[in-house]
C-alpha cells in the first residue's frame, strides 16, 4: 500500500479510468439513447445540453458517456486476453527451451513484424469494423509484446536456486510455473497489458475516425471524424470527444507509468 501511495501517476490514472468506466456503468443504467436526434442542431453547450448538441442535434454528453463503454471494452479486453496468451506462450519457450523456444519465438517474431494498424485496418474495410472482429485482430497482435518479456525473465528465473529447492521436494514443472514463475513474471505483464489497452484505445478511435469502425456503437473517434466540418462554428462537437479520448488514454498509460513505478519501488526493498 505505500508503493502505491507514492506512485502519484498510479493515483491519477486509476482514479480517471475508474471516473471512465463509471461513466459506461451509469450511461447503461439511465439508458439514455446516444442516437436520438433533436430539433437544436449545433446547439452550444446549455442546460439541456451541458456540452452541445452536434450536427444532428444529437447530446454530445450522452454519446460521450456512451461511447465510453466503447473505448473501455476495446480496450481492456483485447490487451486481456493478448496478457493470457502472451504469458503462456513466453512461460512455456523461456522455462522449456529448446526446439519448443525456437518454434514460439519465430512465431512470435513472425507477428511482431505485421503493422498491427494496417491489419486492423484491412481487417474492418473487408470484413466489417464491429467491436469484436477488431478486438480479435488487436489481441492477436498484441500478446507477442508479451510473450518476448515473459520469455526473457523466465529464462533468468528458471535458473534461480528456488526452482531447484523446489524440484528436491518433487515440484513438477506445472506447479514451479504456476506458484512461482507466474507470480514473479505478473507485475511485468500487468504493466505492459496497461499500456496495450491505451494502444487498442488509440487504434479504435483511429478506425472509427477513418470511417471503417462499428457504426452501431458509439464511439469518440466517429464523434470527431464528423465533427470536422464543424470545427470553426460549432467547436464543441470535437473538441469534447476530442478531450475524453486523450485523457482516457493518458489515464491508461499513467496507470502503466504508476505499476512500474510501484514495480521498482517493491523490487528495490527486496534488494
Amino acid at each position: 500500500m505505500r508503493a502505491v501511495r507514492e506512485s502519484r501517476r498510479l493515483t491519477i490514472g486509476g482514479v480517471f479510468v475508474l471516473a471512465v468506466a463509471g461513466a459506461a456503468v451509469f450511461a447503461a443504467v439511465a439508458g439514455a439513447d446516444a442516437f436520438r436526434t433533436s430539433e437544436t442542431i449545433l446547439g452550444a453547450p446549455s442546460g439541456a445540453h451541458p456540452l452541445g448538441t452536434d450536427e444532428l442535434g444529437r447530446d454530445i454528453l450522452t454519446r460521450i458517456l456512451d461511447g465510453a463503454a466503447t473505448t473501455l471494452t476495446v480496450a481492456l479486453a483485447p490487451a486481456a486476453v493478448a496478457a493470457v496468451i502472451g504469458t503462456t506462450v513466453g512461460l512455456a519457450g523461456g522455462f522449456y527451451g529448446g526446439l519448443l523456444d525456437e518454434a514460439l519465438l519465430k512465431l512470435t517474431e513472425l507477428v511482431l513484424i505485421v503493422p498491427r494498424f494496417l491489419v486492423a485496418l484491412v481487417a474492418a474495410a473487408l470484413f466489417g469494423g464491429s467491436l469484436w472482429l477488431v478486438g480479435v485482430v488487436l489481441a492477436a497482435t498484441f500478446w507477442p509484446t508479451t510473450a518476448r518479456l515473459v520469455r526473457a525473465d523466465t529464462i533468468s528465473l528458471r535458473e534461480r536456486e528456488f526452482v531447484e529447492a523446489s524440484r528436491s521436494v518433487g515440484a513438477g514443472d506445472w506447479w514451479i510455473l504456476s506458484r512461482h514463475l507466474l507470480l514473479l513474471v505478473a507485475p511485468i505483464v500487468v504493466v505492459n497489458t496497461s499500456f496495450q489497452a491505451g494502444q487498442a484505445a488509440l487504434i479504435e478511435a483511429g478506425l472509427a475516425f477513418l470511417g471503417v469502425g462499428d457504426r452501431n456503437v458509439v464511439s469518440w473517434g466517429a464523434m470527431i471524424a464528423d465533427a470536422q466540418s464543424y470545427v470553426g462554428t460549432a467547436w464543441w462537437t470535437s473538441v469534447f470527444p476530442g478531450a475524453a479520448l486523450a485523457a482516457t488514454i493518458l489515464a491508461l498509460n499513467l496507470v502503466g507509468d504508476g505499476l512500474a513505478d510501484v514495480w521498482d519501488v517493491r523490487a528495490r526493498t527486496r534488494l
